[in-house]
This record gives C-alpha cells, sequence and structure tokens, in this order.
C-alpha cells in the first residue's frame, strides 16, 4: 500500500506520493508535469494573488516553467525562465550559483541579454512549484538584483518543511521523519 497525501486547489483535488528522500526523511511529492488540469488549477489559484503593481513573472527551470507559463496566459504579464545551463544565445548571461534541495550539488542559474533586458527596471513576482529549503529562492533574488530588477512577492504552489511566511503558497506539505 502507498501512503499517500492529499492536496485540493481550487477543485481538483490529488493524492500525492509520499517518498523517500534520505534514510530519515519522505515528503508528498507534488509534480505538475503532465498534469495539465492540476497546473492551471494552480496557476488560476496563484494569479489571483499577484498584485497589480507586478510587471514580470520569472520562474527557474524546471518547476517554474509550466507556472511561470500559466501564470503569464492568466495575468497577461510577460515571464522570464532562469535556466539551468548556458545556452548558446547567452553571449553575456547574467549567472549566479544555487544550491537546492531537489538537485544535488552546486549549479548555476542563468539569464541571457533579452530576460535580463525585460527585468532591468521592473518589479518581480518569482515562481515556483515547491519551495522547501529556499535555496533556489535565494538564487533567483540574486539574478533578479543582478538584472536591475526588484522582487515584490514570491508565489508557489506549496511551501515544504518549515513555514515561510514571505512566500505567498497555496498549500503546505510536511515532512516526515523516521
Amino acid at each position: 500500500m502507498t501512503l499517500t497525501h492529499t492536496i485540493t486547489i481550487g477543485d481538483v483535488r490529488r493524492e500525492l506520493p509520499i517518498v523517500r528522500v534520505a534514510d530519515d526523511a519522505r515528503i508528498a511529492f507534488l509534480k505538475l508535469y503532465g498534469d495539465v488540469e492540476l497546473t492551471v488549477a494552480c496557476a488560476r489559484a496563484l494569479a489571483e494573488r499577484i498584485p497589480a503593481d507586478v510587471d514580470v513573472i520569472v520562474g527557474p527551470e524546471t518547476g517554474g516553467i509550466l507556472l511561470a507559463h500559466e501564470l503569464a496566459e492568466h495575468s497577461g504579464r510577460p515571464y522570464v525562465i532562469a535556466r539551468k545551463k548556458l545556452r548558446p544565445n547567452m553571449v553575456k548571461p547574467l549567472r549566479v550559483p544555487v544550491q537546492s534541495i531537489g538537485t544535488p550539488g552546486q549549479q548555476e542559474l542563468f539569464l541571457g541579454e533579452d530576460d535580463a533586458a525585460l527585468i532591468e527596471g521592473r518589479r518581480v513576482a518569482v515562481v515556483d512549484e515547491v519551495i522547501s529549503s529556499g535555496g533556489t529562492l535565494k538564487a533567483l533574488h540574486e539574478l533578479v538584483a543582478a538584472a536591475g530588477g526588484t522582487v515584490q512577492q514570491v508565489l508557489t504552489v506549496a511551501t515544504e518543511g518549515e513555514r515561510r511566511p514571505d512566500v505567498e503558497s497555496l498549500l503546505h506539505l510536511p515532512v516526515y521523519t523516521d
């Protein structure tokens, strides 16, 4: 029997599998990829929470891609994706180190010049699927600042572990310890 954690966003209900992520810890695994109905429900709920003074949406690759796109669709705002790999079109990219709980090892986030120009002088809503340790969030704040923007709001479907009053989330997921 698989243990699950039930979530409801709008009228969409899902049973999230509880999976082991360390010898002594398990989490309810939220996965938006492949679940159009849940992704759209999350984006609709988050779009209602974006203040009028936000100009641009910024999300990290990969968890923030679907949400940033759907939020842009629902809010009419442009969006930018902070990439995990340097792309050929990035001649003079902005780059910041990132250490996240979801991906082992040190990584970087990149913004191309065109995306940095879209952020410059603008107010930004940062969006991600799940915020846990805050490593990716810290890197996104640094990247937005390096591009000359200001983070006005942080949006996420779920926080995990410790509650975060600085983050606007739809739900909180517990961490199960053995």
